[in-house]
């Protein structure tokens, strides 16, 4: 196997797994990335834009834009922290409803996707493990070059 054939199959992956998760996004008319950032929040409550931005690989104008079309929508708390600057953000509870229905949504379409594939649980737990050092791995090049 080549090196890039395990990015290659990765970056495959996303447009067919968006376009089976962007019709349970538009039922609350949410796009993918406000959907990974009301996602952030959720595992992040109390969280900041650069907190958000720096988790999430992208760039603070962006993350600014979508946290407001979250809040637009009355999905976002915001209040102060320790320094005036800090906004600290979480989700109201409309905003948690919105991500608890369509992170049941999600997750059941992911188990379908998977039950209907036969893979055994360690070479998904494997897989899961390789993934995650990639992406911290990743992550850690990202900064080092800042």
């Amino acid at each position: 196997m080549q090196p890039s054939d395990l990015f290659d199959h990765f970056t495959r992956l996303y447009r067919p797994y968006i376009k089976l998760t962007q019709p349970l996004l538009d039922r609350y008319d949410i796009h993918t990335a406000q959907w990974l950032v009301m996602k952030d929040i959720a595992l992040h409550p109390e969280t900041t834009l650069v907190q958000i931005s720096k988790r999430r690989s992208i760039e603070k104008p962006t993350t600014r834009k979508i946290l407001k079309a979250i809040d637009d929508r009355g999905w976002l708390n915001v209040k102060p922290g320790e320094d005036k600057r800090e906004k600290l953000l979480s989700l109201t509870k409309t905003g948690q409803f919105v991500h608890h229905s369509v992170k049941k949504r999600i997750e059941q379409l992911q188990r379908d996707v998977l039950n209907t594939m036969d893979i055994p649980e360690e070479n998904l737990e494997q897989t899961n493990i390789v993934l995650e050092q990639l992406y911290h791995h990743l992550l850690y090049q990202i900064h080092q070059s800042d």
